[in-house]
């Protein structure tokens, strides 16, 4: 399984001894390795890579049921650890200002594009090395091994339930007691300890004169702690999710339950009606299911000429569709957002919603998109965000609704010509980046926009593109 040692820069690992621990079926005592004094954080930490790739997956079936339980909770303890040092790294990032350097819209789009892609999961990240100073003696306890990041999270917030005139001292020391409860208690009573000791604070009699006024401040930070996401398509759905506040939250389950009710049929997407006489589906659908049904039925029931407009254009999405799909329904379609849909569920959509059908010749060129000449019109605009989905500053992912059209090629003030070729998308943020930093825009031969760096940046001017382009 292994050999000879592991070296990086100033480290060497001898991978003999990782060896003969697992021969032996025990459990590889992780002894500090020998580093030099001008080892940096970054050699360290590519220690760590090394130690960890030298060890196989497969390699713990190898060890003895005692050496699993052990390894198993060793990794856990690791993984706290690296989650302590992963909070603090991304909030040095943060308080660096490199995403404003680099022409990021923040911190987290900046990581995201570095490593996983998940925007959303960046942001959560943010925010938590954001309160780290917070909470100094759990995220210390996270750093050694000593408590989960799910324990921290429940010190975390209880601490922010501590009334506002809770003395410094007093807050350090409930902190202090949930630190050493935390390894004796399951998360469930630890969330009950903190709630005791929380609670200690928290005066009866003024809760229940301020009734109102604490109502009154829940119903506040639930609205501010709003929260709607989306992930990627997987396997022909998108799951999703949300916190809202109540009384909107109410208005939601009272639509759904209108359109869910049993007396209520709304028929699936390639299922016969009941009216027929045929079988529905197989069993009679959970209530689960037939919420998703109805959920799904009232985003198409949305009125989107009620919406608000972006850059004075209107939330309508454009369905790209070639000309022979659109006579034999036998190939799939494209969204303007990027999503891939049946020829059949395509015409419907045009047919019934606010969806603008694209039709395509043989040469690829939009043909029904408008026949103003006038360019960077509606139509043209609607060209552009089928070529390029959205802002095309590498890593940004703002939809094509938040961009406006910036004029890649020459300006019209230098003599340039607002021609379709040289149309860009870009987000408000990167539209004033682009001024502001001396970003210039490059078109490829096959008329992919890529961005050019100021030299302030990078030396040499290598240009960049969006992952989105091929």
């Amino acid at each position: 399984m292994f050999s000879g040692g592991c070296r990086w820069g100033r480290l060497h690992w001898n991978t003999t001894a990782i060896q003969e621990f697992f021969d032996r079926g025990d459990v590889f005592p992780l002894a500090a390795p020998v580093l030099e004094p001008t080892a940096s954080v970054v050699d360290k930490l590519a220690l760590v890579h090394e130690v960890l790739g030298s060890i196989n997956t497969s390699d713990y079936g190898s060890l003895g049921p005692v050496g699993q339980r052990e390894a198993a909770t060793s990794l856990a303890r690791l993984k706290a650890r690296v989650t302590a040092h992963e909070l603090a790294a991304v909030a040095a990032v943060e308080q660096s200002g490199e995403a404003r350097r680099q022409g990021a819209t923040s911190t987290a789009s900046l990581l995201a594009c570095d490593f996983g892609g998940d925007h959303r999961g960046s942001r959560n990240t943010v925010r938590q090395a954001q309160k780290i100073d917070q909470t100094p003696q759990s995220h210390e306890a996270m750093a050694q091994g000593r408590l989960s990041q799910r324990q921290a999270k429940v010190i975390e917030k209880a601490l922010d339930l501590l009334p506002e005139e809770t003395p410094k001292n007093a807050r350090e020391a409930c902190e202090t007691q949930l630190v050493e409860d935390a390894p004796r208690m399951d998360l469930r009573q630890f969330q009950r300890q903190a709630d005791r000791i929380i609670g200690s604070f928290i005066q009866p009699e003024a809760i229940d004169a301020a009734e109102n006024t604490i109502v009154e401040d829940r119903e506040r930070r639930a609205w501010n702690t709003a929260e709607f996401w989306m992930g990627a398509p997987i396997d022909g759905t998108v799951k999703g999710g949300f916190a809202i506040p109540e009384a909107q939250a109410a208005h939601l389950r009272v639509a759904l339950e209108s359109l869910c009710a049993p007396q209520v049929e709304i028929t699936a997407p390639g299922q016969a009606s009941r009216a027929t006489g045929e079988v529905l589906l197989d069993e009679r659908p959970s209530y689960g299911r037939r919420q998703g049904w109805a959920f799904t039925h009232l985003c198409e029931l949305l009125p989107v000429d009620r919406l608000p407009e972006t850059n004075n254009i209107g939330p309508i999405m454009t369905v790209n569709i070639d000309h022979q799909t659109l006579l034999d329904q036998l190939k799939v379609a494209v969204l303007s957002t990027g999503e891939t849909l049946s020829a059949g569920q395509a015409r419907r959509m045009a047919c019934e919603h606010r969806i603008l059908p694209a039709v395509y010749g043989g040469d690829s060129l939009p043909l029904d998109l408008g026949r103003d000449k006038r360019l960077y019109t509606l139509h043209q605009r609607r060209a552009l965000e089928i070529a390029q989905k959205g802002c095309v500053f590498p890593g940004c992912d703002r939809p094509p609704g938040w961009c406006v059209v910036h004029h890649g090629g020459e300006s019209w003030a230098a003599g340039g010509q607002t021609d379709l070729k040289d149309g860009v998308l870009l987000c408000p943020h990167h539209h004033r980046i682009l001024h502001a930093d001396g970003w210039d825009i490059h078109f490829t031969a096959d008329g992919i926009p890529e961005l050019v760096p100021p030299a302030s940046l990078d030396p040499r001017r290598r240009p960049r593109r969006h992952r989105r382009f091929p």
